[in-house]
């Protein structure tokens, strides 16, 4: 049974090995606990191991000295206390960021993960928190939750961990003898071949009052993209080195020790997370001893990590390396640390950016493989989006786009293929990923059913010139009208610097139409519902790919009848009637004129009101 002998344990030390079993069991390891030592058995003082990779690719070791242990409430809270010293820690200028999963041993047997790094007023120096095995091991089956109860000889009494944003000044230590001041467990992310401004925008998130609405903003029910930056979910993010790994490691030698990556874009552009490896039972490992971003059940790539050095800091240092090739899938992402398998196989999203400078005949093509996780899509493509334009642009800038999507998925009853053309006097950038992310949020959220996007295809075609078309007049040929009358109308519209265009057309008036008053308005691109319409219902996800697919671009003149409703609620409550488009392709359709006229068929008509 695990290695353990009934007689050898009382009665609680018991049910914590047969939870540990427990695990062993439904995660498909076959490890032996002997080769653990598990909380009840630490003692104040026990000397350690730690083992870590610093630079070169090489595993170093690191001792410890135990002392005690944090007994907070729950099983996911407790921390063994130890103070951390040689070559490697001096050489990595303290608990360096990278470092957590480094698997600690005493006498052989591996009692956690270093996690954190803490200041302690008690201790000279800084100390390193060490999450227990027991819940790491639970990691790689959720459901089973291995308890544990420390040994009361260890336990340090009335000490408890506060986890803040910032180190604690000399003075807050100093009247805070009873706790130990824990750095953010933030998750050290490495993005390689991004630009100062895609890696702010991937962490801080992106907001803008763009003057031209995207998806979200008008279909009813809509889920605006939440990119409010991944250092929201915890993460930090460090320098990367260069845009790749160049040395191949091979995925049967990671042990104990090495670095451990968990990619979130892998392809052309790379977005990820370094740590350390904790424990490996055949092809199963678990590691960095802290949740990556507490996404309880994942789908995320196992990478190979290359560690070139570690740069010291006044404030936190930090392993310096790159992301390698995928070699499994991270399949739990818990409080207690990450789980997964090599050799298992990963369902991301394929992505593909084309982008076209059309000024300059220059374009980039760019492949990515993106994580199938909706919460953080819109950080991600808004991020690997902004990256593909400004690259292959070089400019930040005004300009033109015209844009065409191709999504697809199992889940979907069909492919969206839509295009879009906006235009910018101050960044042209903006608008494509933020489209982008507002259709993809806007099928993963939808009510019907789970896409299960695969693919994701983009082309981008830029100029530098502002191609819009504003509508400067509109005329109709009466101020009165009766049922079945035929409206005929003239528009005018001014090119950008350029020529005056007219487009004329009619609208015949429906039979019965109950109204006293009508309103035909040319207007570009898509409009917001009016106050006596009701919002489009939804019955499927065919539906909603229907309504994306038809919405109008900006290239689009629409000119429509409006009726105002006798019986809203709302003074003069509007309700479309019937419309007319023209297509500008490549230009930006802006601006709105109206007119109003009298109807003779409606309800005070009929009344001789």
């Amino acid at each position: 049974m695990c290695g353990i002998e009934r007689g050898d344990v009382n009665r609680k030390i018991w049910s914590i090995a047969s939870a540990v079993c427990l695990v062993a069991s439904l995660a498909g390891l076959a490890y032996d606990a002997n080769n653990f030592l598990f909380l009840n058995e630490i003692e104040v003082g026990m000397l350690g191991t730690g083992k870590t990779i610093v630079a070169d690719d090489i595993i170093s070791e690191f001792d410890v000295e135990i002392i005690g242990v944090i007994d907070q409430p729950g099983d996911l809270s407790d921390f063994i206390v130890v103070r951390v010293s040689g070559v490697a820690i001096g050489q990595a200028g303290g608990v360096a960021q990278g470092m957590s999963g480094s698997p600690v041993y005493v006498g052989g047997k591996l009692i956690g993960a270093l996690s954190r790094t803490g200041l302690w007023s008690k201790e000279i120096v800084p100390v390193a928190l060490i999450t227990p095995i027991e819940p790491m091991l639970a990691v790689l089956e959720a459901s089973a939750v291995a308890t544990a109860e420390p040994n009361p000889e260890a336990v340090l009494d009335g000490i408890q961990v506060a986890e803040g944003t910032t180190r604690p000044s000399a003075e807050a230590l100093a009247a805070s003898p009873d706790t130990v001041f824990s750095l953010p467990v933030s998750t050290p992310l490495i993005a390689s071949g991004f630009s100062e401004r895609a890696t702010t925008i991937l962490m801080d998130g992106f907001s803008v009052d763009a003057p031209l609405a995207t998806i979200d903003r008008l279909l009813p029910n809509a889920v605006a993209p939440a990119a409010d930056g991944l250092r929201q979910l915890g993460a930090s993010l460090i320098p990367a080195a260069g845009d790749g790994a160049t040395v191949d490691i091979d995925p049967q030698t990671l042990g104990p020790g090495s670095s451990l990556g968990v990619a979130l874009v892998t392809g052309d552009l790379s977005i990820g997370a370094l740590g350390t490896l904790t424990y490996r039972e055949g092809d199963a490992v678990i590691g960095f001893g802290h949740r990556f971003l507490y996404n309880g059940p994942s789908d995320f790539p196992m990478t190979t990590v290359s560690i070139i050095d570690t740069m010291k800091s006044l404030e936190a240092s930090y392993k310096l390396g790159a992301l390698g090739q995928t070699v499994g899938a991270i399949s739990e992402d818990r409080i207690a640390g990450i789980g997964g398998r090599i050799g298992s196989s990963f369902e991301g999203i394929a992505a593909s950016y084309l982008v076209i400078d059309s000024d300059s005949t220059r374009s980039r093509d760019f492949s990515l493989e993106i994580v199938d996780e909706p919460r953080l899509m819109p950080n991600l493509l808004l991020s690997t989006g902004f990256e593909a334009v400004d690259s292959t642009l070089d400019r930040v800038g005004q300009g033109t786009v015209t844009m065409t999507y191709s999504i697809d998925g199992p889940g979907m009853p069909q492919s969206l293929e839509r295009t879009d053309t906006f235009f910018s006097s101050t960044d042209i950038a903006v608008y494509p990923p933020l489209q982008l992310a507002a259709i993809v949020s806007l099928l993963q959220y939808n009510e019907f059913a789970a896409p299960e996007l695969n693919a994701i295809e983009v082309e981008m075609a830029f100029t530098e010139e502002i191609r819009g078309v504003a509508i400067s007049d509109l005329g109709i040929d009466y101020n009165i009208y009766a049922p079945g009358d035929t409206i005929h109308f003239r528009v005018a519209l001014q090119e950008f610097q350029g020529e005056l265009l007219e487009r004329e057309g009619q609208i015949q008036i429906p039979e019965g139409l109950s109204a006293n008053q009508l309103v035909v308005r040319a207007y570009g691109g898509p409009r917001y519902l009016e106050s006596a319409e009701e919002p489009q219902v939804f019955t499927s996800l065919n539906d909603v790919i229907d309504a994306v697919e038809s919405f109008p671009s900006y290239q689009t003149l629409t000119v429509e009848l409006f009726a105002v409703d006798p019986y809203s609620l709302y003074e003069g409550g509007l309700y479309g009637i019937d419309e007319v488009t023209f297509e500008f392709p490549g230009r930006v359709v802006y601006g709105e004129r109206e007119e109003d006229a009298l109807y003779l068929g409606g309800p005070d008509w009929d009344t001789g009101g």
